[in-house]
């Protein structure tokens, strides 16, 4: 279009002026602007190769980011399953290990259903037992007792150390507490240097004890204290005596023997027990 209008202008131009020098500087202008057309394509030519090189360059990166973005997804999904996986085997351990200790328990409980009902049926036993011996003992005691000849009283045999021993603590098992006195003062009186000696005298002065006789307790078991000093009923027989002393408000006695109990037997429960008897505040 430049052309054609530089083309006009030069045949126009000898009509209106004539003049040749105008015509030649048309034609160089119409050379410069020939070249400046030819450097536009070329320039043209070079953006558009350039834009082609900038999208394949692109188009390269594009795919790149694509294919790390694929990789990287391919990762995290491969490290996703791997943890499902584990965290279902562990749940399927913890209910393995949840299902054993349940039967262990099941069996736990049966064993102690089993030893209760046997622990039932073993009181029950012992119920009744205790209900035959003491009927028994009501019944021979109910018998009239047999005439003796006195000429023939020495040859009637003597009551045994067991035999005695026995129905003393029968009587005393079975709640006949004064029957069972009456028993122990025999057994101690007639077989004071047996064994069992110092246990019947103990039970004389627990029996005291037991009825809040505390004058004649303290007696019995000081009596058990002189009379057996090495049996093994002397801690307890200290401290009850002890605890006699200080109901019956004899509190400097009291202190004495549970001193004596504390001195004498230092790791005995007994001894700790001892701390307790004391006499109240207001004295």
């Amino acid at each position: 279009m430049i052309r054609r209008w530089l083309l006009c202008v030069l045949v126009a131009a000898p009509a209106l002026s004539g003049a040749d020098k105008t015509t030649d500087t048309m034609l160089e202008l119409l050379r410069d602007v020939g070249g400046l057309q030819e450097q536009i394509k070329a320039l043209q030519k070079s953006l558009e190769t350039k834009l082609a090189d900038l999208g394949q360059t692109s188009a390269d990166q594009a795919r790149a980011a694509a294919d790390q973005a694929a990789k990287t997804t391919a990762a995290l999904g491969d490290r996703l399953q791997k943890s499902i996986a584990d965290q279902q085997d562990r749940q399927t351990k913890t209910l393995d290990a949840a299902a054993g200790l349940e039967a262990k328990l099941q069996t736990v409980s049966g064993d102690l259903s089993t030893m209760r009902e046997a622990l039932n049926d073993l009181t029950a036993s012992m119920s009744r037992l205790t209900t035959q011996v003491s009927d028994l003992s009501a019944a021979v005691k109910a018998l009239p007792a047999p005439k003796v000849d006195a000429s023939n009283a020495a040859a009637l045999p003597a009551l045994s150390a067991t035999d005695l021993w026995n129905s003393a603590e029968g009587d005393y098992l079975g709640g006949k507490l004064d029957l069972a006195m009456t028993e122990y003062t025999e057994y101690v009186s007639k077989l004071g240097s047996t064994a069992q000696a110092p246990d019947a005298q103990y039970r004389i002065a627990w029996i005291h004890y037991s009825t809040q006789d505390w004058d004649d307790a303290a007696k019995a078991f000081d009596l058990l204290l002189t009379t057996y000093p090495d049996s093994k009923k002397v801690p307890e027989a200290l401290y009850y005596k002890g605890d006699c002393l200080g109901k019956l408000g004899r509190w400097p006695e009291a202190a004495e023997t549970e001193k004596n109990l504390r001195q004498r037997f230092p790791n005995d429960p007994f001894a700790k027990l001892s701390l307790n008897i004391k006499p109240p505040a207001h004295l």
